[in-house]
């Protein structure tokens, strides 16, 4: 199975990791978040690393709001092709 991640989320745009890259334009927090819901029943995972603004921490940021009320899954990795995938709950 290959991996389908987003890899950034700023200044309106969402981006994926596929071939060729997906660059999805939103509006808001709204419509931010029909975006994250679709992209989900698609089977991506949200990018979460230690440094900057990763995606997953930007909806973990809107969870927080209560602006996004369901589970996603965010990805880390340990190595080159080693990664781990989990589920993150609302507040």
């Amino acid at each position: 199975m290959t991996l389908k991640c987003v890899t950034l989320i700023h200044s309106g745009i969402i981006q994926t990791a596929d071939t060729p890259r997906r660059r999805i334009a939103y509006q808001g927090n709204l419509e931010l978040v029909e975006w994250v819901k679709r992209l989900l029943e698609e089977g991506y995972a949200f990018v979460d690393t230690p440094s900057g603004w990763p995606p997953a921490e930007l909806l973990r940021e809107l969870q927080a709001q209560g602006e996004m009320t369901f589970a996603f899954t965010a990805v880390t990795w340990s190595g080159p092709g080693v990664y781990r995938t989990y589920q993150v709950s609302p507040c």
